[in-house]
């Protein structure tokens, strides 16, 4: 469903105005180790593909991830799969700054530009483009699939889950409601 309302926007004549599609989600699964920078989980690398799977039939034009093993493992079979080089955007100046840096740069490459952010950077990512307040994801949540249609003079968001459920939670966070 989401693949096709996103592959009929992006078939729209030339000649009509075309909305940039973001499509912005938290990194997979993380491993424990090493803490300062650790690689996707199984879970996590399952998680990747199913982001692959979900994006199959989107041409992905650009991919922004921060400059960590989990953003480029969660976007490597995406990036491979249309032939691109994830731009790495390290979080500089604080949360809502990267997160205001992120949507320049997107808006700048138009098209439909995948953006993988952290729990704590998806909210104020979404928020960036002027999108509803969404807060931090919880640990626990990585199924959150974000779509946002900009359009002039708005942004539509679709929000969406892709791969397996959340794993439970462990830290008293709830699931994310619909």
């Amino acid at each position: 469903m989401l693949t096709l309302l996103l592959s009929l926007f992006l078939a729209a004549p030339a000649d009509t105005i075309r909305p940039t599609t973001i499509i912005v989600v938290r990194h997979a699964e993380k491993l424990a180790q090493p803490a300062n920078d650790p690689g996707l989980s199984p879970a996590g690398l399952a998680r990747a593909a199913a982001l692959d799977s979900a994006l199959a039939d989107v041409k992905i034009t650009a991919i922004i991830v921060t400059p960590y093993a989990r953003q480029r493992q969660t976007a490597a079979l995406v990036a491979a799969r249309h032939g691109l080089t994830p731009i790495e955007m390290a979080v500089r100046g604080g949360v809502p700054a990267h997160a205001r840096a992120v949507a320049d740069s997107a808006r700048a490459l138009g098209g439909a530009v995948l953006v993988i952010g952290h729990s704590n950077t998806i909210g104020h990512i979404v928020e960036a483009f002027g999108g509803p307040k969404v807060g931090d994801l919880c640990d626990n949540v990585y199924e959150s699939f974000f779509t946002l249609l900009l359009v002039p003079g708005r942004v539509d968001v679709i929000r969406s889950r892709y791969g397996a459920p959340n794993p439970p939670s462990t830290d008293g966070c709830g699931v994310m409601k619909p």
